[in-house]
């Protein structure tokens, strides 16, 4: 994972600025994260930091970021050092973290579906439980169980496309492509079932599993209009996962 990472790092980044990720993704993830003022929290798959110096700035008394991909830790500290907020940017895979001590609230907007098997996908759970105190948080977007390969279509117009094999099992590669200004780029995920989330996440003793929908910034619509955001809304590619240790 952090090679496809490392390469598209900076095209990747510029995504962030695209009215999807404004008004759908960072309003929903908010939404989902609650009120972090005072909280310690763990920003795991942070990239450049997109969301760790948002959970920073809503108060968040410290916060840790983690990526896999040495490029997108540079970025971040990049950003760190031009506007200090305070955050730790640690380069790690998700699958053999440091001992940080116990956060109160672990988010992970892009992490999940990146296990290439079963197996992995247990043990992110594993450490994401590890790195928690006893009725901590975890906080994640993950790609959308529900959707059926032949429904991956229809996103042009937010700047990405998806595809992926039919018939599916768990762990088929979902491969998406995305444009960064005149760039493409390519990188892949998994597809997994909510019964094997739910059963990797429970198995690390996590309960209370809530699915939520990603939902849409009112000035999204005010921006531009509501028949662009209807396909989304209609067909959403990812949604939300919150459960509590």
């Amino acid at each position: 994972m952090s090679a496809q990472y490392d390469a598209i790092a900076s095209n990747y980044q510029r995504t962030k600025e695209s009215p999807l990720r404004r008004h759908m993704e960072a309003y929903s993830f908010a939404n989902m994260l609650g009120d972090v003022k005072g909280l310690r929290v763990l920003d795991l798959a942070c990239g450049d930091g997109f969301y760790t110096r948002r959970i920073r700035q809503a108060g968040a008394a410290e916060v840790v970021g983690i990526d896999i991909s040495a490029a997108m830790i540079g970025l971040a500290e990049e950003l760190e050092a031009a506007a200090p907020l305070g955050i730790e940017y640690l380069c790690a895979d998700a699958l053999r973290l440091p001992e940080l001590g116990d956060f109160e609230l672990v988010s992970a907007a892009y992490l999940l579906h990146y296990a290439s098997t079963g197996a992995e996908l247990e043990t992110m759970c594993r450490q994401i439980a590890d790195r928690l105190e006893p009725g901590g948080r975890f906080v994640a977007i993950i790609e959308n169980p529900d959707q059926a390969p032949e429904q991956y279509a229809g996103y042009s117009q937010y700047g990405f496309n998806k595809s992926g094999p039919t018939p599916r099992q768990e762990g088929s590669p979902i491969h998406y492509s995305m444009i960064s200004g005149r760039q493409l780029i390519r990188f892949d995920a998994y597809y997994y079932s909510r019964q094997t989330y739910e059963a990797a996440l429970g198995a690390a003793g996590f309960t209370e599993v809530e699915w939520l929908p990603l939902q849409l910034d009112p000035a999204g619509i005010a921006e531009l209009g509501t028949e662009y955001w209807q396909e989304y809304l209609t067909n959403p590619p990812v949604t939300g996962l919150r459960c509590r240790l």
